[in-house]
């Protein structure tokens, strides 16, 4: 920072004593130790002395933090988010270190939720803890949620919202986790800094199938399971439609107006072009087939309790992540036409719809990208479709100024180590995402 160093090393004790603390959620809360978040808001209090003694606290929903940074300017308060609770690190032997050791080596912190997302919610707690040892006040009131139970789609951050509802708080900026920067996903030399602007809508969706059971030896036609397999075949050949939505096109803009030669010239027309461009993102892999399409897979599956008992019922649960545009009841629609059979049941377990899409111009955004430029020098700002669900989904309804970004660089093998083996955070980037947080509060170049 220009005006005082981080305190890196300490930075990184912190972190990997916060690493150590398994805040693990489960679907079913009585499997999930509380005793541990309990110890981990200890520890908060403990570590980050300054944020204790000068900014109130809230918890909400029993584990829900919230710090409320007051500077006597409460109009459009800038947000800072991150989620407490991580996912299971699985079989521990599978780790190169044990999952919760919160191990530093080679200029590198292991450990589950290193990435999502213990990493940023310690380089926002160094941020505001290295500022008000400062002196520094930011332009306008500052809250850092920190939700319980995101993991898990939990009732932490929605109640949290709904306070802030009551009370009148219109955030003018929100971040949270969602996109970052890379350089190995889009064919341009400069790395891309990809601000999430929008999520996807997320719907489980439950497929039941009955039928009268029986002993496996004598058999009837199309048993449950039998059935529920067969629609899962059906989706499973399914391409929901393609479409290229705003955060999409514009980020192609970007990318487009980076780019040399014929690639370069068809990003730059997607608007123009967009058949074309959905025939060759999918090619591209996953990703880029989750940002122009729904997506439905298959998560759950059950049937019978024993190998020679048919099953009375079988069900599938099916993970789908509704695209920007679409709802949540028309894609339940979309479904049941193809499975096209009426005696499999459709039941909703969960659902959001997608959210609306923050805008790219205007002072939040410009407060983001000036963050970006700080950080980061020569990297591009472009919008971003988060394919995935964050707690930021539910601020989206009271602030129009949402945005998803992990304040770290993150090649693929980063991404992919997250909510699976061997997460971890190297220290560079860990001073990075510092700087990043410090940078939108002071809100200069």
């Amino acid at each position: 920072m220009s005006d005082g160093s981080i305190d890196i090393d300490t930075a990184v004790q912190r972190f990997s004593a916060l690493l150590q603390i398994p805040t693990v959620t489960t679907i079913d809360e009585k499997d999930t130790d509380w005793a541990q978040f309990a110890t981990f808001r200890d520890t908060l209090d403990a570590l980050y002395p300054l944020v204790t003694a000068k900014l109130q606290k809230q918890i909400f929903a029993g584990h829900t933090l919230v710090y409320h940074w007051d500077t006597g300017t409460p109009a459009e308060p800038i947000v800072l988010m991150a989620h407490q609770d991580v996912v299971s690190a699985g079989d521990p032997d599978g780790w190169t270190h044990p999952p919760f050791a919160g191990t530093v080596a080679d200029d590198v912190i292991w450990g589950r939720g290193a990435v999502d997302d213990k990493g940023p919610m310690v380089c926002i707690l160094e941020a505001v803890e290295h500022l008000l040892a400062q002196g520094f006040t930011p332009d306008r009131d500052v809250y850092l949620l920190f939700g319980h139970n995101e993991e898990v789609a939990g009732d932490g951050v929605p109640t949290v919202v709904e306070h802030f509802r009551q009370q009148g708080i219109v955030p003018g900026l929100v971040i949270d986790e969602g996109g970052g920067v890379a350089g190995d996903l889009f064919p341009i030399e400069q790395k891309i800094a990809a601000i999430g602007t929008a999520e996807k809508g997320l719907l489980d969706l439950q497929l039941t199938a009955t039928d009268p059971g029986g002993h496996a030896s004598m058999p009837g036609k199309h048993p449950a399971t039998t059935r529920i397999a067969r629609a899962l075949v059906k989706l499973d050949g399914f391409d929901f439609p393609p479409t290229l939505t705003p955060p999409i096109l514009e980020m192609l803009g970007i990318i487009g107006a980076h780019a040399s030669g014929p690639l370069g010239a068809v990003l730059s027309r997607a608007d123009k072009l967009p058949w074309l461009i959905t025939t060759l993102m999918p090619r591209s892999g996953p990703l880029m087939n989750a940002m122009i399409r729904t997506t439905a897979v298959p998560t759950v599956l059950e049937g019978s309790k024993g190998t020679n008992v048919m099953a009375e019922s079988a069900r599938a649960v099916i993970n789908v992540r509704v695209l920007t545009g679409e709802t949540v009841a028309g894609t339940v629609e979309r479904i049941r036409k193809r499975i096209n059979d009426p005696q499999i049941r459709l039941d909703i377990i969960t659902s959001a719809e997608p959210t609306p899409v923050s805008p790219t111009t205007g002072p939040a955004f410009e407060r983001v990208e000036k963050a970006v430029a700080a950080t980061f020098p020569g990297v591009l700002t472009a919008p971003f479709l988060v394919v995935g669900a964050s707690d930021a989904r539910h601020l989206a309804r009271i602030s129009d100024y949402v945005y998803r970004f992990y304040p770290f660089e993150l090649d693929a093998d980063a991404r992919g180590r997250i909510h699976s083996t061997d997460e971890r955070l190297t220290v560079d980037a860990l001073a990075a995402g510092i700087r990043f947080y410090a940078a939108v509060l002071r809100g200069t170049p």
